[in-house]
């Protein structure tokens, strides 16, 4: 058993994790300023107040709904990125706290709480995938309840998965099959000594049934409206596929030095279960295997990128090491090593170090673009145009969208814009798609002034380490003009001609 010395360590660590959101004044996650948009014409368009009412729609049938629902009444008291800091500050503790019911279910160590403190800031904290990230302890509550009853169905306990599954789906589909395929498979493994068979199975059948019904009316609404990104669907096998999943646990960078020293961190936090003197839990506990052995097959199988939503296989490493310390015996039976815990404790506080310290670094750097945007007036129309999207002190292309939040603080409007895709609250009308489509943010060099329509803007946030293309705004009548220069940012206003 651990101290009492050792669990206060352990919430006081579990603090300093939700400190990380709070290190910079724009956290650095490629995708939080697109949905910090999102939620700030969401709230203008309710409140009749938003410029660019005749553009979008509002799309119920999203299902980031929970996410969205959240944020937009803080968003009336509190600016939208202190919005978006709160609820990940919840949706950590919400998943710490999940993992550590289901860690007690499973009879598994209480020592290997530790390895769920981490885990939340790799792959799908990097890339912002902030729907995913409230969703998980959901999913996980899920995944608690859906075990219970599969050991006890009761009428009572049905109705209680059956809503939570649709709180889910309502939250993140990626989750919700994930957390429905562990449970699903529980069941099964309990089916034979399950009396009421007809009972166990309707939760599953009802929320199997809702899936393909949203899956169905989501693609009517969208017709039209598709992409050249709708069709790809992309695999990414090779030798490497498993271990960057694992290395994703921690990261989402995997390229030089940096490969090796989170590769070793992995492994080294792999190994202290182990190093405890624990052991994986007999076949009697086939239950506690289920939510890793269902990780093991997304990513094995999973595709990289389908229907218009990429990095699918790759942000479930999230649930990675809590999954795995699951599958170990209890702490009574475990062989004591003085220095293992240590060196769990100092790993952990290693991980959640470098990403403070990177945090904090990047809020630094990140101050040139504060300059510029609160330069600009509120309530234009802007195309950003990142050459490069890297950011030396996140060590990911965080800046990829970062000039959304001019959208997001100054009720602007900024594309490349999200509002492109199936999943979010507010989406462009057919009718007014812009010229901008998914996949040139990643190639700003293709930009086009006709073709994109570079009329429709008033300004150009430009990012590069290099001159511009000299080229740039040909086809203008009357080119945008350079307006302001702040660190490697710049922008260009267009006025059109006398």
């Amino acid at each position: 058993m651990q101290s009492s010395a050792m669990r206060w360590l352990w919430r006081l660590t579990v603090l300093w994790g939700t400190a990380i959101f709070w290190l910079a004044p724009h956290p650095p996650m490629i995708d939080l300023p697109q949905h910090a948009g999102q939620i700030a014409l969401m709230r203008d368009m309710l409140l009749d107040q938003s410029p660019w009412s005749d553009l979008f729609r509002i799309n119920l049938f999203t299902p980031y709904l929970l996410g969205y629902g959240l944020a937009l009444p803080l968003s009336l008291v509190m600016p939208v990125v202190a919005a978006l800091k709160v609820l990940l500050t919840l949706a950590y503790f919400a998943f710490v706290l999940a993992c550590v019911q289901l860690r007690r279910h499973f009879d598994a160590d209480p020592r290997l709480d530790w390895l769920v403190l981490p885990g939340f800031f790799g792959f799908a904290y990097h890339w912002g995938f902030f729907t995913f990230l409230l969703a998980a302890p959901i999913g996980l509550w899920f995944v608690f309840l859906a075990e219970h009853f599969s050991q006890k169905p009761t009428p009572r306990l049905a109705v209680g998965l059956t809503v939570l599954g649709l709180l889910l789906l309502a939250s993140h589909g990626l989750v919700f099959l994930f957390a429905v395929a562990v449970g699903g498979l529980t069941l099964l493994l309990r089916l034979r000594e399950i009396s009421s068979r007809a009972l166990a199975l309707t939760p599953y059948v009802v929320l199997a049934l809702a899936c393909m019904a949203y899956f169905l009316i989501n693609r009517q609404i969208n017709v039209g409206m598709q992409t050249d990104l709708s069709a790809v669907t992309s695999w990414n096998g090779g030798l490497m596929r498993i271990p960057k999943s694992i290395i994703y646990t921690l990261t989402a960078e995997f390229s030089g030095k940096a490969v090796a020293l989170w590769g070793a961190a992995m492994l080294g936090l792999l190994a202290t279960p182990w190093l405890l003197g624990q052991r994986p839990q007999s076949r009697r506990r086939q239950a506690a295997w289920m939510p890793l052995a269902v990780l093991v097959g997304i990513f094995t199988l999973a595709p990289s990128n389908a229907a218009g939503t990429v990095f699918l296989y790759q942000r479930f490493a999230l649930f990675l090491l809590p999954a795995y310390s699951w599958i170990f015996g209890g702490a009574e039976s475990a062989r004591r090593h003085i220095w293992a815990m240590p060196f769990l404790v100092a790993l952990c506080w290693a991980v959640l170090g470098v990403h403070s310290l990177d945090t904090w670094r990047f809020g630094q750097e990140s101050a040139d673009f504060q300059h510029a945007i609160d330069t600009l007036p509120p309530g234009q129309r802007a195309l950003m145009l990142v050459f490069d999207p890297d950011s030396p002190a996140a060590g990911t292309r965080v800046y990829t969208h970062y000039a959304a939040w001019y959208q997001a603080e100054k009720q602007g409007l900024v594309d490349f814009n999200f509002a492109w895709f199936p999943p979010q609250i507010v989406r462009y009308r057919p009718d007014r798609l812009p010229g901008i489509q998914p996949g040139f943010e990643w190639h700003p060099e293709r930009f086009d002034w006709v073709k994109n329509k570079g009329s429709d803007y008033r300004y150009f946030i430009a990012r590069s380490k290099h001159p511009l293309p000299e080229r740039l705004f040909d086809g203008a009548d009357c080119p945008p003009q350079l307006m302001l220069t702040s660190g490697e940012w710049q922008v260009f206003e267009y006025r059109g001609c006398p």
